[in-house]
């Protein structure tokens, strides 16, 4: 089959396309060169010229995630990359000769807005909650309103913390203050966090695509923060993870609201943050069980 991906530069989009690569033929769309089968085109600034040919199904993998925005020029980097990169890519494929068959649009489940939650579904109403999000909703958005209007299938992907053996952002930041021995556990470590493997998410998308919809994706386990951050110990050679007792953090939390209110949020923690840390929040996947026969593998197998 032939496949059109953005995004293949990526930390997940790297994934996506070996994934795909072994038994496709995957073109990619992006700024930098993946494969051989590439266009070149920076989806934030212009619409790509796409070869005259037929695409059975597109993967949009690229977007912009894990920074936050110091300035408006920032802020509008999301709106850039992530709506306006979607509507370009849009008006690129309606000028095939014939429209793919489906599209594949790779969401977060931020476009949900929570900091806390239990086995959140698909049904949850979507709510603005920063500026990331934000954007991801406006993209789903229009890639739904697209795909009703041209009759092109459509399936949204919305991923929570994704994992591999090379982790990338805020996981490798993780690992590594884990190495170096300064990271701090506030609490028990009991809160509960969705997560799911990368090379998961590449081998469902072809079943996405043949059936379209809405999808949660996790790995079904939800570990807590205690059993990542002692699995990742063991795995980098720690004996142990540093714990600060839940009562001492509120204490350098409230110190932190203080510091926030004078300098604006850059103390990295106060009561929003604490609370966003000690919180279990996760999402239901039993859509993608039942329809797409997801049998996702546990994230913290990576690390045995």
């Amino acid at each position: 089959m032939n496949v059109l991906l953005t995004g293949a530069s990526g930390f997940l989009g790297s994934h996506i396309y070996r994934g795909l690569s072994v038994d496709h033929l995957v073109t990619t769309v992006g700024r930098q060169q993946v494969g051989h089968r590439h266009i070149s085109c920076d989806l934030a600034a212009e619409v790509p010229k796409l070869p005259q040919q037929q695409f059975d199904y597109v993967v949009h993998a690229a977007g912009k995630a894990h920074s936050v925005p110091r300035n408006r020029q920032e802020l509008a980097e999301y709106e850039q990359v992530n709506v306006q990169g979607t509507a370009r890519l849009l008006a690129a494929l309606e000028r095939l000769p014939s429209l793919p068959e489906a599209i594949v649009h790779i969401s977060t489940v931020l476009v949900y807005g929570r900091d806390e939650g239990y086995w959140l579904t698909e049904e949850t109403a979507l709510r603005d909650n920063g500026v990331y999000g934000l954007s991801k909703i406006k993209a789903e958005t229009l890639v739904q309103a697209w795909g009703q209007r041209t009759g092109v299938r459509s399936a949204i992907l919305r991923l929570p913390l994704v994992l591999a053996e090379e982790p990338s952002g805020n996981m490798a930041a993780l690992m590594t203050a884990i190495r170096r021995g300064y990271y701090v556990r506030l609490g028990d470590g009991a809160a509960r966090r969705s997560m799911v493997r990368a090379d998961d998410i590449a081998t469902i998308i072809p079943r996405a695509a043949a059936i379209g919809g809405i999808f949660n994706l996790t790995d079904g386990c939800h570990p807590s923060v205690r059993e990542l951050d002692e699995m990742i110990a063991q795995y980098v050679g720690r004996k142990r993870v540093m714990a600060v007792p839940v009562g001492l953090a509120k204490a350098v939390a409230r110190a932190g609201d203080g510091v926030n209110a004078l300098i604006g949020r850059k103390f990295p923690l106060d009561s929003i943050a604490l609370r966003k840390l000690t919180s279990s929040l996760t999402f239901s996947d039993q859509a993608a069980r039942q329809r797409l026969n997801w049998n996702p593998r546990p994230v913290l197998d990576l690390f045995v």
